[in-house]
């Protein structure tokens, strides 16, 4: 069972094309907050939305009202209490309604530590959809030690094993076995045939935020 949470503007299109990308299922379940009072835009798009999903996937659409008075922490007070209900996986569009709800949705997750799932797409109509989710953020959030950050830098320079060795002052062993432990992080991958260790565009980022750190 996954939980959809989303939030809904106007036109329920792109929640419909949603729950077709990520094949929802009856046994899925599906959240929609929207501001109070649900304005007549919105609450003819949830009519439509409701026979929508449920003629195609057979999903029956909870909505909750999200009173937008008060401050950053007491609306996040109120989209808590729902995130911290859903079952595990969670999954998101964060361009489905009110950008400020789409901001207390993410960092409600991401506060949460729950597994989730998130699309951002491209509003100028490209057609273009990107996705991160709870492993990205861990990864970037990790506090690495000093022995990995040795390596991960030592990586933009060598991705083999036996020269990595040389320079860090540690077995093939050692530095396979840490390898194998950033690679969970989805921060280093091996390639070709020779299997050199290289950082994925997420490694690079850690790095970034290692250094900018270390700047300041």
């Amino acid at each position: 069972m996954r939980s959809y949470f989303v939030t809904l503007g106007f036109n329920e299109t792109f929640l419909l094309r949603l729950l077709s990308e990520t094949s929802a299922r009856k046994d899925d379940s599906l959240t929609i907050i929207v501001p109070s009072p649900i304005s007549s835009g919105t609450e003819a798009a949830l009519d439509n939305l409701k026979v929508q999903a449920e003629r195609l996937y057979g999903l029956t659409p909870r909505v909750v009202e999200i009173s937008l008075e008060g401050s950053f922490v007491e609306l996040l007070g109120r989209v808590l209490d729902q995130v911290l209900v859903l079952a595990q996986p969670i999954i998101t569009d964060l361009t489905l309604g009110m950008r400020m709800l789409d901001s207390l949705i993410l960092t409600a997750l991401i506060v949460t530590g729950k597994e989730f799932q998130a699309y951002v797409r491209d509003e100028s109509g490209g057609g273009k959809v990107i996705s991160f989710g709870k492993s990205e953020i861990n990864a970037l959030m990790r506090q690495y030690s000093v022995e990995e950050m040795r390596l991960l830098d030592a990586l933009r320079r060598t991705g083999d094993i036996r020269e990595l060795a040389s320079t860090l002052g540690k077995s093939e062993k050692t530095l396979q076995n840490k390898v194998s432990e950033l690679k969970r992080f989805g921060i280093v991958t091996m390639v070709g045939r020779d299997r050199k260790v290289r950082l994925t565009p997420l490694g690079e980022c850690v790095m970034k935020l290692v250094e900018g750190r270390t700047r300041s």
